[in-house]
């Protein structure tokens, strides 16, 4: 909603810039009517159709680059066995959020809202009742309503409201009527009245205000130019305009006379016209619109359906909104029916894009992660777009799962062991390549779990286990507890690191001391490639507080490599070249070794 209102408004600004340093000054107003009112239709529509190349509301990203690296550890405590399978996502949806106060926001939007409302009801209601209450009279066939307050001439809709005495005895000169005749005719009302409604929705745009007197000014150079075109001479009806202005002004949904106008219409009356420079300001319409279209409109989607039944589905989207509600391709659902309606599909997705609600709980993402693995989900995209090394990642993955079921197919008994040993080569060499590889995108899943080498498989098959079962792993190397920093945030957003309470905005600097202490404290990591930060949230904690959290781990990081970087090569490391050999000597020196612990009972 957010992005929407912000394409919507920038696309309004850009439009009524144009509008008036090309347009404005050209005598074209019929055709800067209906570009005044098409350009807000058109602002509030692009942003909603898929004829761009923006990705429909995604615009408040993680900004953080990610290296969240899965391997396996153990220790002592609570936190055990946390592997590859444990990874987490972050929300690509997930920019800052009202959340606490969206109930008193929309209360007072609403409450704003109804007030506007009711204020043009009665405004509308006022006009009626003036013209229900007093004298009419037709002329040239549209109702002129004669009032007994002195006022200046204007129009609603098809009625004309003037001063009973000045038309009785003659005093309002036919150049005036004609003026109000043309706004009568040519329903300018009606543009006020769609603004008037476009303002109570939007009225915290204030671009609409301004419109709103664009199209006033338009609709009064219209009308001054029906009267010049009847015959009136220019330099009398400039002195009848001057007169005409000593009256008392009216509310804002009639066309009137006022000063702040009345200079730019003097002016306009005397512009020259040239078909040239016409033909030019209006060919730049198209351009105009179509780029607009093209950097604001939402991408296409290409979600393919053969049948209701058995859903062929090329691409499935799917949205974590709140506890136990999923949208699926624009689809409502809950878990189990997420789950049967996976099982159900005759072929299965192609891509898979994944979006998070900033009010949806890490509990209720993990269980998303959890149905699409079970059902061989072997790659999430958490944006719509994949990136060089995002491809790279999805093809080493493939590749080591060929090589991984190969190796696991093979009989443990009954095969060569120099070829069981070759193969279970390379599969591990396909793993390690997979680990190596850094995902562009910050939110790409953990990779999938190593296969055991042919010593554990044998004795696992004196123990009669499963020999095909590809989610049995080594076991994980112990880590010095010195060596790991575990953070608790719970569903209050308490913070505990260590089992010490710990406020947010001293995460980044605990984290820094704890990977770079280099063994001088004995209560810290022995140094920063020993070092592992592990994440643990609650089933009901905020998504949102735990991207904050993240984004506080991956700062502190961020700042040891910058200063690595700087003491070393005297630039910081988010500068140097991707990939090179100084920034690959940075980052073993500081290597990300972050584990996210799923919720208990994901």
């Amino acid at each position: 909603m957010i992005t929407y209102l912000i394409y919507s408004i920038v696309s309004m600004g850009i439009l009524l810039l144009f509008y008036h340093t090309i347009l404005e000054k050209e005598k074209m107003h019929h055709i800067n009517r209906g570009f005044l009112v098409f350009s807000l239709i058109f602002s509030l529509s692009i942003p909603l159709i898929p004829v761009g190349m923006a990705d429909s509301f995604l615009p408040f990203q993680n900004q953080q680059g990610s290296e969240i690296q899965s391997f396996p550890y153990s220790i002592e405590g609570e936190w055990s066995e946390v592997g590859a399978g444990g990874m987490m996502p972050v929300s690509v949806n997930s920019g800052t959020s009202l959340h606490p106060f969206l109930p008193i926001v929309l209360i007072i939007y609403m409450v704003i809202v109804g007030f506007l409302f009711i204020r043009l009801l009665r405004i509308i209601y006022m006009i009626q009742l003036k013209a229900d209450r007093n004298q009419r009279k037709l002329f040239a066939g549209y109702e002129i309503v004669l009032l007994n307050e002195k006022v200046i001439p204007h129009t609603f809709y098809s009625t004309i409201f003037i001063n009973k005495d000045e038309y009785l005895k003659g005093e309002i000169p036919g150049e005036i009527l004609v003026h109000e005749l043309t706004h009568a005719k040519q329903k300018h009302t009606i543009d006020v009245l769609f603004v008037e409604f476009l303002k109570i929705i939007f009225w915290f745009n204030p671009l609409l205000y301004y419109y709103k007197k664009a199209i006033l000014l338009n609709h009064e150079f219209l009308a001054d130019e029906a009267v010049i075109s009847d015959g009136a001479q220019v330099s009398v009806y400039q002195k009848l305009l001057l007169k005409t202005l000593v009256g008392q002004p009216t509310h804002g949904l009639i066309s009137q006379f006022n000063y702040s106008l009345t200079k730019k219409r003097l002016r306009m009356m005397t512009q020259s016209t040239s078909t040239i420079r016409t033909f030019f300001k209006m060919a730049a319409f198209l351009p105009l619109f179509a780029a607009l279209a093209l950097l604001l409109g939402c991408e296409p989607s290409t979600t393919e359906y053969s049948s209701q039944d058995s859903p062929v589905v090329k691409e499935l989207s799917i949205e974590v909104l709140k506890s136990e509600i999923l949208n699926i391709n624009g689809e409502l659902m809950n878990l189990s029916e997420f789950e049967g309606y996976l099982s159900g599909m005759s072929e299965y997705p192609e891509q898979i894009n994944l979006e998070v609600n900033s009010n949806a709980t890490t509990g209720m993402v993990v269980d998303v992660q959890n149905i699409l693995r079970k059902q061989g989900a072997l790659k999430i995209n958490y944006s719509t777009t994949l990136k060089g090394n995002d491809e790279n990642l999805d093809r080493v993955t493939k590749e080591y799962l060929q090589a991984a079921e190969k190796y696991m197919g093979m009989s443990i008994e009954n095969t060569d062991q120099q070829l069981l040993e070759e193969e279970y080569e390379k599969a591990e060499k396909l793993y390690e390549a997979i680990q190596e590889i850094e995902p562009e995108n910050s939110l790409s899943p953990p990779p999938p779990p190593f296969v055991p080498s042919p010593e554990k498989r044998l004795e696992i098959s004196v123990n009669n286990s499963d020999q095909s079962n590809l989610s049995q792993s080594t076991p994980a190397p112990p880590v010095e507890k010195r060596n790991l920093l575990q953070i608790l945030l719970d569903a209050q957003g308490s913070l505990l690191m260590n089992e010490e309470p710990t406020k947010m905005n001293d995460v980044k600097n605990r984290i820094k001391q704890f990977v770079d202490n280099n063994g001088r404290k004995p209560d810290l990591s022995e140094n920063s490639q020993e070092a592992i930060v592990s994440i643990k949230t609650d089933r009901n904690t905020s998504h949102e507080l735990y991207i904050d959290l993240l984004d506080e781990v991956l700062a502190a990081y961020s700042e040891l490599r910058d200063k690595a970087a700087q003491d070393r090569f005297g630039t910081t490391f988010s500068s140097m070249e991707e990939n090179s050999d100084q920034w690959t000597e940075v980052k073993e020196i500081y290597p990300k070794r972050i584990s996210i612990v799923p919720p208990e009972g994901s």
